[in-house]
């Protein structure tokens, strides 16, 4: 029976590692995302010396964020994977019913897209009422 038990332990090792690493990941993508785009926040002073050149922090937070979406993609692919054989794993031993439905990775891509979004937005704001780029 311990034969039995030890891919379900690995696959519940793979599970446990890929659910927290992609939790650490959004946590300091968003963390590092907000800190770009607060960088003209931060020293106004230092804005009116950079002029335009202060957007250069908060365009690589929307950049940041952008490549966060599609590596998002392919590692919640590969979690939802593990995931779809664990919970198989568990309904095969009787142990818990799982829902036809998952909806991790839509909140995941949700807010990834929305710190997008936000991003984006912040950049307007800097270009157009911070700078007075406005023609």
């Amino acid at each position: 029976m311990d034969n039995q038990l030890e891919p379900h332990a690995l696959l519940w090792d793979e599970y446990k590692y890929r659910h927290d690493h992609i939790w650490k990941k959004l946590f300091q993508i968003t963390i590092a995302v907000v800190l770009l785009g607060a960088v003209p926040y931060l020293k106004p002073d230092i804005t009116q010396v950079l002029k335009g050149w202060i957007l250069i922090a908060p365009l690589l937070g929307t950049v940041l964020s952008l490549i966060t979406l599609f590596l998002m993609h392919f590692e919640l692919t590969l979690f939802a994977k593990i995931a779809t054989a664990h919970r198989q794993y568990q309904e095969a031993l009787g142990l818990i019913r799982h829902g036809r439905h998952h909806y991790f990775r839509y909140l995941v891509m949700t807010y990834v897209g929305f710190l997008f979004l936000v991003s984006v937005a912040n950049v307007a704001v800097v270009r157009l009422l911070w700078l007075g780029l406005v023609a």
